[in-house]
């Protein structure tokens, strides 16, 4: 076993720690800070050196340069998507795209890294619509004014609103499209918005279904605006689309757009988690992707099914919800997921399980999950979150990650 290159440093006093909490909530928009009976803001922050950071992000960049080529070609070669557990509508209406991705979309992506006994590890991206901008730029921002002698990494919240605005007028109108319904989704919108509306921008925070298409370009149609969007951004999961608005309006976002997207709905190619079952299609040489992702089958066969050394997973699953892993999910429920992976294993999958390298806390020890943000495919900043189990899910807690010593595009 190596040891790992991630530290948790001392808990900051509870007087302290409440204080930042009331900041993250008004200055950066928690507004979710419980989850049903537990705090998700982490006490201590985890601590990474510079030569890691620069590891995590070079690996990041090559994980979304190999991504963006091996997409391009799926969408060239419409049977490959009959792998990846895509609904049927959305494939359909990809397979009929064209496949060159407009200049001006803006293309975010999260990797979630875990140090293994083996080294580092993903265990998967999330290339369609990532969060944890709000506790990535706040909460890290936060837990390194009490720590001087650290750095951050680049705030991914503004780095993405500088990548939308590069090629934007000042005042250009900018909708941020999300599921109305849910806070988390909500204060994220706001967050980024306060971000676009210091770059200049106004912005407009609607559902997908307030938006119209006219030959590519998108338009307001709500009772409380009006206008031409200049560009699009959405938090709304693209397979959610068919059932949020009308044809027209959802097949727009995986079509070449007049309005620029992020992140247009083509990224559902690389979000499904059966995405390595369509590698042995292609002519994309996929080296950092296979060093780091760990072996990923259709669980069709009952060997995978309920060997320790498998995890389930579902093809669009989110924040842990219905992962199956042997001696950690409670037996009742893994039994639960077994069944529905044998029922339907084409919406599953069976990844290779890997232990994580757990890491000591004043309070015992967490197993810590270290997302890593690409925009437009540079390094876009971190994401710290801990479990004190192995399953990384809606029980685990935000965490800020500080880095020793400069390194590349950091805040002093």
């Amino acid at each position: 076993m190596t040891q790992s290159p991630i530290t948790a440093g001392p808990d900051l006093d509870l007087e302290t720690w409440r204080r930042l909490r009331l900041r993250a909530i008004f200055d950066y928009c928690k507004w979710d800070p419980h989850s049903g009976d537990h705090e998700v803001l982490g006490r201590f922050p985890l601590i990474l050196p510079q030569a890691t950071v620069d590891d995590l992000a070079a690996f990041a960049e090559a994980l979304t340069s190999e991504a963006l080529a091996a997409e391009k070609e799926i969408l060239a070669k419409p049977k490959l998507l009959e792998r990846l557990g895509l609904p049927e509508a959305i494939r359909e209406c990809l397979s009929r795209a064209q496949v060159e991705e407009p200049a001006g979309d803006v293309r975010v992506m999260r990797f979630d890294f875990h140090y293994a006994t083996d080294g580092w590890r993903i265990s998967e991206v999330n290339a369609d619509v990532p969060g944890g901008y709000v506790e990535a730029s706040g909460w890290n921002a936060l837990f390194h004014r009490q720590r001087g002698e650290t750095t951050v990494a680049p705030d991914p919240t503004e780095e993405y609103a500088k990548a939308i605005c590069a090629t934007l007028p000042a005042n250009s109108l900018v909708v941020l499209a999300h599921a109305t319904v849910y806070s988390d989704d909500r204060q994220a919108m706001v967050h980024l918005g306060r971000e676009l509306q210091r770059h200049g921008m106004r912005v407009c925070l609607v559902s997908p279904r307030n938006l119209s298409w006219h030959d590519g370009a998108a338009f307001l149609k709500t009772d409380f605006a009006s206008g031409t969007a200049a560009f699009a951004v959405r938090l709304s999961p693209a397979e959610w689309l068919p059932g949020e608005s009308g044809r027209e309006e959802w097949t727009a976002w995986f079509r070449p757009a007049r309005t620029p997207l992020s992140n247009p709905g083509r990224a559902i190619v690389l979000q499904s988690k059966r995405f390595p079952l369509a590698w042995d299609g292609l002519a994309t040489a996929l080296p950092t992707w296979r060093r780091l992702l760990p072996e990923t089958r259709c669980p069709s066969g009952q060997r995978c099914l309920r060997a320790e050394e498998w995890v389930l997973k579902p093809v669009f699953g989110r924040v842990g919800e219905d992962v199956g892993i042997r001696g950690v999910t409670a037996p009742a429920e893994y039994e639960r997921i077994g069944r529905a992976a044998r029922r339907r294993p084409v919406q599953w999958i069976a990844q290779q399980r890997f232990h994580v390298t757990p890491v000591a806390t004043e309070g015992g020890a967490v197993f810590p999950c270290i997302g890593v943000y690409t925009v437009n495919g540079r390094f876009g900043g971190l994401y710290g979150r801990a479990a004190r189990t192995p399953l990384i899910n809606g029980s685990a807690f935000d965490v800020a990650v500080l880095i020793h010593g400069a390194q590349r595009g950091c805040a002093q």
